[in-house]
């Protein structure tokens, strides 16, 4: 659901292949109250949504690039209600 909360693309090139090659980068890192891909943590989708708003979605590439300073971070875009919808949608038609 984050990923779809996010554009389900990389915000730099577009990547949208392979899900496991996206990144949650923190555009401002001071910001960070948690990592998104933590695991073994619970926490509400309304504290999720609070911490990807503070994080772009890019490709394991471009988040190398833009912590070697290569490319600039592109800024965090609002996260988008009708693409968590339709990933909720399709996860319940492949599960039930």
């Amino acid at each position: 659901m984050s990923v779809a909360y996010k554009g389900n693309k990389c915000q730099c090139c577009g990547y949208d292949r392979c899900l496991d090659a996206l990144d949650f980068h923190h555009f401002d890192f001071t910001q960070k109250d948690f990592g998104i891909s933590a695991k073994g943590y619970t926490r509400s989708w309304d504290k999720i949504k609070e911490e990807l708003d503070k994080c772009v979605l890019v490709c394991a590439n471009c988040h190398r690039e833009i912590h070697a300073g290569l490319i600039e971070s592109p800024v965090p875009i609002a996260g988008n209600e009708d693409l968590v919808k339709e990933a909720e949608l399709k996860f319940e038609q492949n599960f039930n």
